[in-house]
């Protein structure tokens, strides 16, 4: 009798420790036979033998029991978060249950890229694309809140009355889907006054100028070429036209004032009727024309010394032509059919 309760025991310990293994290999190494990524939601007050139960259906685990005694083993039983996943079958038993009773579900951010450069009104359009607060947006970026001016210590130099075009920093930013219009532009203005850091912060004071003025021909020189090294040799032949008094006979301000993008202007173009037409108007626009990337901020701040006066695009590279006098630039504009 005694032999054969000590057989009968050592067999449930074998199986019990067979189990085991065989259940901790599943929960680390098997994978559910469906591979592709798939939203799965684990419904609130859902216990996990339903959640199990779905998992296996679905094909994203390969053993419901091996996912039950995972969960108890890990004593994770009452631990499920409700909320939607992105899962598949090249995930574990374990992975998928650490996932599940952590939280790690799918964010409902929208994801919004503002290129460099455009405008608040281009802005605008991109985010009632996408279902968020753009007309509001806009409403609030022309008439903004007081208390972002005395929030945000860089519109101490800002004249009072004007618009936060040009503060409204171009980047990759991530909303929620009911986000306010007023939420977005502090988190636009936050990055600014991130990104405009204590170098450029200096670099004003010792260029005895001040922040708007900057971001303003940062805006112009951000849509008028394109590499790093050309916009600030750029900005330094505008700086050096602003000293002496000359028009800046932008393109990039009747891009704005016309909302088309041309290689060339016509003459009657030229002579639109605009306070941003910096070919009728000598010094900077009323304002920025645009939001500028750090790039061409740095570049307003710290142009590049040249002794060139004069420079074009060719239409077919995108290749900045300078010139040092304006006869050399006319020889540019036939030679490149400008």
């Amino acid at each position: 009798m005694m032999r054969i309760f000590l057989g009968v025991a050592l067999t449930i310990s074998l199986l019990t420790v067979g189990a085991f293994f065989t259940l901790s290999y599943l929960t680390k190494q098997a994978h559910g036979p469906n591979v592709v990524a798939q939203k799965f939601e684990v419904r609130q007050g859902e216990n996990m033998f339903d959640t199990g139960k779905r998992l296996e259906e679905a094909g994203l685990i390969v053993w419901r029991p091996a996912f039950l005694w995972h969960l108890a083993y890990e004593q994770k039983t009452r631990d499920l978060v409700a909320g939607t996943y992105s899962l598949s079958g090249t995930f574990t038993i374990a992975e998928i249950a650490r996932m599940i009773t952590t939280g790690q579900t799918v964010s409902r951010d929208i994801k919004i890229t503002f290129p460099e450069g455009w405008s608040a009104r281009k802005m605008a359009e991109r985010l009632t694309a996408n279902n968020l607060p753009g007309e509001q947006f806009l409403v609030l970026v022309r008439q903004p809140k007081e208390e972002w001016r005395t929030h945000f210590d860089f519109f101490s130099d800002v004249p009072k009355g004007t618009s936060l075009e040009g503060f409204l920093f171009p980047d990759t930013y991530f909303f929620d889907p009911n986000v306010s219009a007023e939420a977005i532009v502090e988190k636009m203005l936050s990055n600014f006054d991130k990104k405009f850091d204590t170098s450029l912060r200096a670099a004003l004071k010792e260029r005895r100028t001040n922040i708007y003025s900057a971001v303003t021909l940062a805006s112009i020189v951000e849509n008028e070429v394109k590499s790093e090294n050309d916009r600030k040799i750029v900005a330094d032949i505008f700086l050096r036209r602003l000293s002496i008094g000359q028009a800046l006979q932008s393109c990039a301000t009747l891009q704005y004032i016309l909302g088309v993008d041309r290689a060339q202007y016509s003459y009657e173009e030229t002579q639109t009727v605009s306070p941003y037409n910096t070919y009728l108007h000598r010094g900077l626009p009323p304002g920025p024309i645009g939001n500028p990337s750090i790039i061409s901020l740095r570049a307003a701040l710290f142009p590049k010394s040249n002794s060139y006066f004069y420079f074009l695009s060719d239409p077919e590279t995108g290749k900045t032509i300078f010139s040092v006098t304006y006869e050399e630039h006319l020889k540019n504009k036939n030679l490149y059919g400008l």
